[in-house]
């Protein structure tokens, strides 16, 4: 009972001494906390051409077509407008820490601040959406009698460095709690492993790529075979440069003349993150469109506009 009376007048001392104010002039601060991140949608789109123009599945043995493609099957494109796949995924949470040097004069606070994100979303999507001109088809991974019998794609960390310049206003009072509000704009070194595979039906009775094209049956059976459970797979880290800006509040409190404590919270948006590679294989062979040299080699991008977080963060001060 002594000992909880002793720290209740101790509390007491403290919250009713005098305020100590900060002073004008620079300091330096830390930060540590949590992120979280609202769901992410990603975009992606390659180069590919018809599965009916592939070197290493439609051939004869002699470098030629087996059976010869489609009119306008081989024009490559890496164009977002002649089509992409998109996916959804749930938000994820991290950590957040970071250093400041900063100049106080009056009410008004300029800051120059790096801080480090690192968010884990651990998600997979296998619901994926084609969006073509000429229309949208959602496709659910592992629909019995599709061509394309596993679809999925995911998300794992999201990690960044970031750098910003911010402006506070502090609300200056007679107590050791000072109130603030800032805004900041930076740029932030973004980069997120990314995941994605395509899997054939591994029954070359539900393949139909071949059917529409000229050639013997026993040809496009061959070909059906061929293509039965092959895979398409990219597994990358990929990174971009954002420009982006924060919104900050807060409050310190003022343990003595050169050091405060206190909790920040923000909230961060970036520009459109884009980033793309080879596939690791396609369609179970290397990431080309033919087995000669200099064969036009496949890339994927990936591209998401929710490149944002909330953050909340304890923070110490200490002012020169």
């Amino acid at each position: 009972m002594k000992k909880i009376l002793i720290v209740l007048m101790v509390m007491g001392l403290v919250i009713s001494s005098g305020p100590v104010l900060a002073k004008d002039g620079f300091y330096i601060g830390g930060d540590l906390g949590i992120a979280v991140a609202p769901g992410m949608d990603v975009d992606a789109w390659d180069n590919d051409v018809s599965t009916r123009c592939d070197g290493f599945i439609n051939n004869d043995g002699s470098g030629n077509h087996m059976v010869p493609p489609l009119a306008g099957d081989c024009n490559q494109s890496a164009n977002k407008n002649d089509g992409f796949w998109t996916q959804q995924f749930n938000g994820g949470t991290g950590i957040l820490a970071g250093a400041s040097l900063g100049y106080r004069m009056g009410s008004f606070r300029g800051e120059a601040e790096y801080f480090y994100r690192g968010t884990t979303y651990d998600d997979l999507d296998n619901t994926i959406q084609f969006i073509t001109p000429t229309g949208t088809e959602e496709f659910q991974g592992g629909k019995v009698g599709q061509e394309l019998s596993a679809i999925e794609a995911g998300v794992d960390d999201v990690l960044s460095h970031n750098f910003f310049a911010n402006l506070y206003y502090d609300y200056q009072s007679d107590s050791k709690f000072t109130p603030y509000v800032g805004v900041g704009v930076g740029f932030s070194r973004v980069s997120l492993d990314f995941f994605n595979r395509w899997g054939r039906n591994p029954d070359a009775s539900k393949i139909t790529t071949f059917n529409e094209t000229e050639g013997t049956q026993d040809q496009k059976d061959l070909l059906h075979e061929r293509l039965a459970g092959t895979t398409t797979i990219g597994r990358a880290k990929l990174s971009d440069t954002l420009f982006g800006y924060q919104v900050l509040a807060g409050v310190d409190y003022q343990v003595s003349e050169p050091v405060s404590i206190g909790l920040k919270f923000r909230w961060a948006d970036f520009g459109e993150f884009e980033d793309g590679r080879e596939w690791d294989q396609l369609r179970t062979h290397a990431s080309a469109v033919g087995p000669e040299a200099g064969s036009p080699r496949v890339r994927y991008s990936a591209m998401t506009q929710d490149i944002q977080f909330w953050g909340v963060s304890l923070n110490m001060k200490y002012q020169f």
